[in-house]
């Protein structure tokens, strides 16, 4: 069965009646005022890398990958939290964009068991996919992953504990107990 995979454009769309004209990679664009970086950029056929941001949900910027930079701004803000000022101009890939995106995926590799070959979403997964996307080819961190289903339960804290096992429909949870 083919699958029909729709455009996401990363995070939902504005309402706004109001015009903001920017600058995205030296291309021009113009969206309603309140639309974030990420939306603007794939508007403008601009993919900016993304993990955690999709149109169903209010942008939350936690993966860290679309990270873009503003001219006459200091940092890397979040594209998918970002909304657009007019006149903005902004990159979306840079060599500084592409270290930091790189880095942060090897973070997320380094804690995630790489058994891509036998894994039943090989092929069509998006960290796999991220990972290709931001050119990552080695790994400073090694390739285990943790494995936190046979961790012990973390009793450090005086006020809960930590557990973190399968639960009884056979899925991954985390369970907190309070004390």
């Amino acid at each position: 069965m083919n699958r029909v995979r729709q455009q996401d454009f990363g995070t939902p769309e504005s309402t706004s009646t109001d015009i903001v004209r920017v600058e995205i990679d030296g291309l021009p664009a113009t969206v309603p005022a309140g639309t974030t970086i990420m939306r603007a950029a794939r508007e403008s056929g601009i993919d900016v890398p993304k993990l955690c941001a999709t149109d169903s949900l209010k942008p939350f910027g936690s993966c860290r990958m679309c990270l873009v930079e503003i001219e006459g701004r200091k940092g890397y803000p979040a594209s998918c939290t970002t909304p657009v000022e007019d006149g903005m101009k902004i990159r979306t890939q840079t060599s500084d964009l592409a270290r930091l995106r790189r880095n942060v995926m090897e973070l997320y590799i380094s804690d995630h068991p790489l058994d891509c070959l036998t894994c039943s979403a090989n092929g069509d997964c998006e960290l796999q996919d991220m990972a290709g996307a931001v050119g990552l080819r080695d790994v400073r961190y090694g390739f285990d992953g943790a494995n936190p289903l046979s961790s012990e339960v973390d009793a450090s804290n005086p006020y809960f504990q930590f557990d973190a096992t399968v639960n009884e429909t056979g899925t991954f949870a985390f369970t907190w107990y309070f004390l």
